[in-house]
């Protein structure tokens, strides 16, 4: 499954229903739930480990949020790699 989420508030919501392989790309306001030392950066990492978790780089660009202050385990990817997360997950979900 591909989890995309919009906003910091589905965060919680997305973390409890993931499963081994998914992924989830955080978009929007949801990118500022990724930073190392947030609520969410312990979860965020064990999460890592069993599915792909990732954020848009012009989304970071425009939060002004360098890779570096991301919890461990988050990718970074552009649009083309989205699209083929699309591509590659026969279902999607959006968590608006």
């Amino acid at each position: 499954m591909l989890h995309l989420i919009f906003q910091s508030s589905e965060v919680d919501a997305v973390l409890e229903r993931i499963e081994v392989g998914d992924a989830v790309v955080f978009i929007g306001s949801s990118i500022l739930r990724l930073i190392e030392g947030g609520s969410k950066a312990k979860i965020l990492k064990q999460s890592a480990k069993i599915c792909y978790l990732c954020s848009l780089s012009d989304d970071l660009a425009l939060f002004g949020i360098d890779q570096a202050d991301l919890v461990d385990g988050i990718r970074v990817i552009e649009y083309a790699e989205w699209v083929e997360l699309a591509v590659t997950h026969q279902q999607s979900l959006s968590w608006c």
